[in-house]
């Protein structure tokens, strides 16, 4: 699901479903550039135990707080920060959900077997 920076003038709600996980939020625009995406991710993850390789599931409701940017951003300060850049006039919510998931996937995850 695309949505244009050109139609973010007021702050507008999202909702995107894909392999049963929900992200759905608001965007807001900041500046000429700039798009803030104030949202959480739901749903169950399908996923392997880190330890054993035995499937499981995770329970996702996950607090995603972005910048999205019309093009190259640089920070005043060259800080990190959490802002994604897109290069073709649109936010890529697709895009956007499966990066926060694989972020989300490196983390390590045990089955009840492995648990400490």
């Amino acid at each position: 699901m695309k949505i244009s920076f050109n139609k973010i003038s007021s702050p507008t709600s999202f909702k995107f479903e894909n392999d049963g996980l929900i992200f759905e939020g608001e965007l807001k625009r900041k500046s000429d550039k700039l798009v803030a995406c104030e949202g959480v991710i739901r749903g169950v993850l399908a996923h392997n135990c880190d330890k054993c390789g035995a499937d499981i599931e995770l329970n996702l409701n996950e607090r995603v707080d972005l910048t999205f940017s019309d093009g190259v951003w640089e920070d005043d300060e060259n800080a990190l920060s959490d802002t994604i850049e897109f290069f073709d006039g649109a936010i890529d919510l697709g895009e956007v959900l499966n990066g926060e998931i694989e972020a989300f996937k490196s983390d390590y995850f045990y089955c009840e077997k492995c648990k400490f």
